[in-house]
């Protein structure tokens, strides 16, 4: 008998299922390992002691740290460099420059929902009764509906 021996044939050996689950549970332990390593990302500092390609390159600069602040080792903080920390100092927000900002207007009450989601549209500078929608998300004046280049191409791919 040869070694191709159609009489020896595998599949006319059902498996076992205590066979077949034992290697998926082996399966499963050796993936759970894999998994468990890759996401213990270390930390590579060079004040953490190991210079490695994540902070390769990258000079730190000496630190004086001035009270409220202490002194954070690279290693403490996850960073290549040493910082400056305080946990009870706290900066209030500079928010002075956007005194002029208008925020915009939110998208056409018929556009669609998902594609348009945070959309910030332009303030109109045209009287309401002049406002068209064109299918997009944002509401135009009427003055704007020339056609353009944006429209051949929707139109283009709409006939495609």
């Amino acid at each position: 008998q040869g070694v191709f021996d159609s009489s020896y044939s595998l599949d006319a050996i059902p498996p076992s299922s205590s066979v077949v689950s034992m290697a998926m549970k082996q399966f499963l332990v050796v993936f759970w390992l894999l998994a468990a390593g890759a996401a213990a990302y270390p930390v590579y500092s060079p004040g953490a002691g190991e210079a490695v390609d994540t902070c390769a390159g990258v000079t730190c600069q000496a630190v004086d740290c001035k009270p409220p602040f202490v002194y954070k080792s690279p290693k403490e903080m996850g960073t290549c460099c040493p910082l400056c920390w305080s946990d009870n100092t706290k900066v209030p927000e500079d928010r002075s420059w956007t005194g002029k900002l208008s925020g915009g207007v939110a998208m056409d009450n018929n556009a669609d929902p998902i594609l348009c989601r945070d959309v910030i549209c332009p303030p109109l500078h045209c009287a309401e009764f002049d406002y068209i929608f064109d299918g997009r998300c944002c509401t135009k004046c009427k003055s704007a509906a020339a056609v353009t280049g944006a429209d051949l191409a929707k139109d283009f791919k709409e006939k495609a």
